[in-house]
């Protein structure tokens, strides 16, 4: 896990992903985060090049977002992870033991939102809290209250809390699926411990997959995520919540511009058995995964790309037991085609009983089926 840092100190940086030399890391190296507005552009039109009827009008950014923020402001909260324990690696550092040594308490920062006024719970990242003996939240109205964690699942990063109030009700949900690259996005979050700031941005694609991320899609866009930004809301143009930030990616060369967001189709689907249950029953694959590279379908002998390749199985993981090898291409599980990567994180994420499983895969010039009893 990330090491454990005041708020007040500078962080440092965790790795944690990878993927085309880049890797995500947690959102947790500290950073001023800065709004510019917006100009207006003028829109030119031609009358030698009529515009198709049926083409989607272009959606130009408003003078401002405030009134869209309205809704998602009041829903927005700050999450702190209080009391953490070191752990015997951690306390090997010379930076961890002088906080023990100085009584110093250390903290965990970030955002969430309210998913139900009436019941008092509030969704966060799962790193934002992960360790922690006492939970707060900070309100709109800047009251510091104390959290309960009602369950949480650190494979999709996702923690519900509940405070023992009446909250503002959340703007309404959006739907992820309907974003597209270019369209505006808007996060909320706590970057630096300051409370419910705004950055803007524009979608970069949807449906990410990272191989590490085994059951997970993401959101990407160019917002200036920091740390105290997990777990806040992704907001589209209009206000609705489309998506939970959670990281960053940052290649080898220290850019960024890349940050990541889970829908909140998902989002909600994993909030639910949290609620009701406590926690997520998923069973675990244990193989990375990623999308068929170009050499490696010339070298199968393909003339498309189709299905995820298995670039890792863990060991005594169910991927070993069923047979899966490194280099397989799954194309289909339990009867569902696998056309990618993504395709193969939505049915693992929706996967829940590990028996009778099937998964299809090519291998060596051909088809196999693989079965878990």
């Amino acid at each position: 896990m990330p090491g454990v840092r005041p708020i007040h100190e500078p962080p440092r940086s965790v790795a944690s992903g990878r993927v085309s030399g880049a890797k995500a890391r947690w959102c947790r190296t500290v950073g001023a985060a800065a709004l510019a507005a917006a100009g207006a552009s003028a829109l030119l039109t031609s009358c030698a090049h009529p515009k198709a009827p049926d083409a989607d009008p272009p959606r130009m950014p408003p003078a401002s977002f405030a009134p869209a923020l309205r809704q998602g402001l009041s829903a927005a909260v700050g999450v702190f992870g209080v009391g953490l324990e070191y752990s015997a690696a951690e306390l090997q550092k010379p930076e961890a033991r002088r906080r023990v040594g100085a009584g110093r308490v250390a903290d965990r920062i970030g955002a969430g939102f309210v998913i139900s006024g009436a019941e008092g719970l509030i969704v966060t990242a799962s790193h934002a809290v992960a360790g922690s003996q006492r939970i707060a939240v900070r309100l709109p109205d800047r009251r510091i209250v104390a959290a309960t964690l009602v369950g949480e699942d650190e494979m999709a990063d996702i923690a519900l809390l509940r405070v023992p109030l009446v909250l503002p009700e959340p703007p309404p949900q959006g739907r992820s699926a309907a974003l597209r690259p270019g369209d505006w996005v808007l996060a909320v979050g706590e970057p630096y411990g300051l409370n419910r700031s705004v950055v803007a941005g524009i979608v970069g694609g949807t449906d990410r997959h990272f191989a590490e991320d085994q059951e997970l899609l993401f959101i990407q866009s160019d917002l200036a995520l920091n740390p105290g930004n997990s777990g806040g809301p992704l907001l589209d143009g209009s206000g609705a919540i489309v998506g939970m930030n959670t990281r960053t990616v940052v290649g080898a060369e220290g850019s960024g511009g890349v940050s990541l967001s889970i829908p909140i189709e998902i989002v909600m689907q994993i909030v639910g058995e949290l609620r009701d249950q406590g926690h997520v029953a998923r069973p675990r694959l244990g193989a990375e995964f990623d999308d068929v590279a170009p050499f490696v379908a010339l070298d199968a002998r393909r003339a498309y790309a189709s299905g995820a390749r298995v670039g890792e199985v863990g060991l005594d993981s169910l991927a070993e037991r069923i047979g899966l090898q490194v280099g397989d291409i799954i194309v289909g599980m339990n009867g569902r085609p696998i056309g990618h990567s993504g395709d193969l994180a939505r049915a693992l994420l929706a996967w829940r009983s590990v028996s009778g499983t099937t998964l299809t895969v090519f291998r060596e010039q051909a088809y196999l089926e693989l079965r878990l009893q």
